[in-house]
């Protein structure tokens, strides 16, 4: 009975603490709780604990319900009691104020009405005492607006001066005669507005008139220079003279004009002339300086988009200039106006704002043509202003930074015409016709080839059409450098720099730049080998054309041969393209050799050689005279160089195979078969025919692996370490490093099963003992020389 009852106090404990946990959690571990319930066979006692729980949560609310019910019932009560007492003392509040307002609105009106009516009889009488008093002050003053209407401007400066000193005086402690007063210096400010707008209508006459002004003086400046009219008139007006015939007598005007003829200065002297009688010249004075300190900017405002139209850009100058011209001809008529300092100020700050006008036109143009026409437009600026004093230097200098603008314009023009010229080209020599084409050939292009003077037509040029269509290019880009020095007060040697420097740009950057991204090897006009050694000997024959260059520029220069300082450095350029070249040559050539090579199957264990060589060396000796016998028209060097670098890269390829790691073991047969291959190549290198190439040359380029395997094979190892060394031992070239590989891969092979089979025991433990030995020495000479 203990244990039972000791198991349902468990059970009702468990159940409890259940229910206590559904409480407090959140409802994700109700699904937990019942389950638990079910595995232990409690749900009847749990559903009645659940239920004795519930009651027992009712019972409380509905305690704590009726214990606070009466109190919320007489709280409710009270306030409906205090909303009743609130309504009656609003409805009070209401009335009484509408009653105070009906009662005050009438009073506030008749107050008002009154104060009115007694300020406005005062005020009447008031007036009517000063008007009786100052009636003098008002006639004089009235004659004089009728004077100030009427632009008398000097009865009204006396009648001014008759209400200052006389009448004025006896009104004095009148409020009003201080508006009198005021007004008379106002009647002063006015005669001097007057004298201002005068000023004003005159400095918009000027505005109106300066790019007239401007035109005249380019017109008589480029009659000086002899510089074409267009550079003076705009297209409307050549279209103008096309519509009429031209007899010379508008250009005649327009350079015999005479400023006076333009602007009417009459009211500037008047204006000065009436400041002067006012005492106020000074004042006058500064204001035509910051007037004309604020006219100077918008006359100098730039156009939208001029750095794009020639006729935008000459206007613009030519308003400049008549600016200017206007300004110098005010200081030299007047007397103390304007000084020298206030016109060099003026100068210095349009100065500034020009040069920077013309550096931002020179920036944005990207038309080699305009920028022509914008340096003679700014040199006819030069000389047009330079007569009213204006300070030109400056504006000498920007003519350098166009002159580089410019050039680099012509530089990127002229890559792309080289890219073009580069890409269309076959790469094949060039066939000509007849001798009609082939003088006209030499005309553009008169470097002449006597191997192929003597030829018949159609004759084969070794050069591709690529090269005189450069060189006619080359000519172009120096004769339009030649152009943009036309004009420009410098010497013939600065002439000469002018177009060489560009030229050597030309060659050394941007053609460079495209034959090297031509010929790069990740270019995308991928060139085959034929076609590398087409531009090889293109670049050959546009170095021999240089000097055709240089008598050409000399021409441009001085008209006939003489003496010059900087030298074209097109030569320099081509030897380092064909050099690039001709690495892409031995790049491409060795890369057959290594597709022919990669087909080599040596079987390394093989007992002995086959008696002949393999098949992959056959191919790529067939290959290699194919190819030079294909290329005798090669340069001499080219054709040596190409050679001992097919010889060079064919034995390195073959000490490579030998010694790849990939090679474990090797057998004296298969060293011998490497002989016989190697003997294959060494009959190539000594029947090939190369001009001012020794066979003794090319077989050097095989003595390395023929001597390393002349001492395996041979066993010549006595002599080897006794001549260690010795440059004149016959196995001189051999490394050590090498041979020891060597030796232990033979020593591998000989340990191998199918090796042995076939060989004697007495041999093979002869070979394997001296191997050892020479393994051993080969270690020791190693170690040596890594410690000295």
């Amino acid at each position: 009975m203990n244990g039972e009852h000791s198991d349902g106090q468990l059970s009702d404990t468990y159940l409890d603490n259940i229910i206590k946990q559904l409480e407090i959690s959140d409802g994700s571990q109700s699904t937990s709780c019942v389950r638990s319930v079910f595995v232990r066979n409690d749900a009847g006692t749990f559903l009645r604990k659940l239920d004795e729980r519930i009651k027992y949560y009712d019972n409380e609310i509905e305690k704590l319900c009726n214990f606070q019910y009466q109190s919320f019932v007489k709280s409710f009560h009270e306030l409906l009691q205090v909303r009743k007492d609130t309504t009656s003392m609003k409805n009070e509040l209401v009335k009484n104020n509408q009653m105070m307002q009906v009662a005050g609105q009438s009073l506030a009106k008749k107050t008002e009405a009154l104060i009115k009516e007694y300020h406005r009889q005062s005020n009447i009488q008031q007036t009517i005492d000063a008007l009786s008093q100052a009636f003098p002050v008002f006639e004089t003053y009235r004659k004089l607006q009728e004077c100030m209407e009427e632009k008398k401007l000097y009865p009204a400066l006396k009648l001014l001066e008759q209400l200052e000193t006389k009448h004025l005086v006896l009104v004095k402690e009148h409020r009003w005669s201080e508006l009198i007063q005021h007004n008379i210096a106002k009647f002063r400010n006015q005669i001097r507005n007057e004298s201002h707008n005068e000023l004003k209508n005159f400095l918009e006459n000027v505005a109106t008139h300066a790019d007239k002004i401007g035109k005249s003086a380019f017109a008589q400046a480029a009659t000086r220079l002899d510089i074409d009219r267009r550079y003076y008139t705009s297209e409307e007006d050549r279209k103008k003279d096309q519509q009429q015939p031209v007899d010379g007598t508008i250009d005649s005007a327009l350079i015999n004009m005479n400023i006076t003829e333009l602007i009417d200065f009459s009211p500037i002297y008047k204006s000065l002339h009436i400041n002067l009688f006012l005492n106020c010249k000074e004042e006058f004075s500064k204001h035509y300086q910051r007037e004309k300190t604020k006219q100077a900017p918008v006359i100098m405002d730039v156009p939208p988009r001029m750095h794009e139209s020639f006729d935008a850009f000459k206007k613009y100058l030519q308003r400049v200039t008549g600016f200017f011209i206007v300004e110098d001809h005010v200081m030299n008529t007047t007397e103390g106006l304007i000084d020298q300092r206030f016109y060099y100020e003026l100068c210095e700050r349009a100065t500034q704002q020009l040069l920077a006008v013309l550096r931002r036109a020179v920036s944005q143009s990207y038309n080699p043509e305009l920028m022509l026409d914008m340096k003679i437009v700014v040199v006819l600026f030069c000389a047009a202003i330079k007569e009213s004093g204006f300070p030109v230097t400056p504006l000498l200098d920007v003519l350098m930074e166009l002159r580089e603008s410019y050039q680099q314009l012509l530089l990127t023009q002229w890559n792309q015409k080289f890219s073009e010229i580069l890409t269309k080209d076959n790469y094949t020599p060039m066939i000509i016709e007849d001798e009609t084409k082939y003088q006209l050939l030499l005309r553009q292009f008169p470097l002449r080839i006597e191997a192929t003077e003597k030829l018949p037509f159609p004759r084969s040029l070794p050069y591709s059409e690529s090269v005189p269509k450069i060189f006619l290019e080359i000519k172009d880009f120096a004769s339009i450098c030649a152009k943009f020095a036309k004009g420009l007060n410098v010497s013939k040697t600065e002439i000469d720099d002018m177009i060489r420097k560009p030229t050597n740009l030309l060659l050394t950057k941007t053609l460079k730049s495209a034959l090297v991204e031509l010929t790069a090897a990740e270019s995308e006009t991928q060139l085959n080998f034929s076609q590398l050694v087409q531009i090889c000997i293109n670049t050959l024959h546009l170095e021999n054309a240089m000097p055709y260059l240089e008598d050409y520029i000399i021409a441009l220069v001085h008209g006939s041969a003489r003496q010059i300082g900087l030298r074209l450095q097109g030569a320099s350029m081509l030897k380092d393209i064909r050099s690039l070249v001709e690495d892409r040559i031995y790049d491409k050539l060795n890369d057959k050799i290594d597709q022919c090579l990669d087909i080599a199957s040596y079987d390394w264990m093989m007992q002995e050689a086959s008696g002949v060589a393999s098949d992959y060396i056959t191919t790529t000796i067939q290959f290699l005279e194919n190819t030079f016998r294909a290329f005798t028209h090669l340069p001499t060097q080219l054709s040596q160089t190409t050679c001992l670098s097919a010889c060079k890269h064919i034995s390195a390829s073959l000490i490579n195979i030998i010694l790849s790691p990939d090679v474990k073991a090797l057998s004296f047969g298969a060293l011998e078969q490497m002989s016989l291959d190697l003997m294959q190549c060494e009959v190539f290198a000594s029947k090939i025919n190369i001009a001012n190439l020794d066979s003794e040359t090319l077989l050097l380029c095989f003595q390395d692996l023929r001597q390393l395997l002349d001492l395996v094979m041979d066993k010549q190892w006595s002599v080897f370490f006794d001549q260690y060394g010795d440059p004149n031992s016959p196995f001189a070239r051999v490394h050590p490093h090498t041979a020891l590989i060597v030796v232990e891969k033979l020593r591998e092979g000989l340990k191998r099963p199918l090796l042995r089979k076939f060989n004697q025991p007495a041999m093979e433990k002869e070979n394997i003992k001296l191997l050892e030995t020479v393994a051993r020495d080969l270690r020791g000479i190693i170690a040596e020389s890594s410690q000295a």
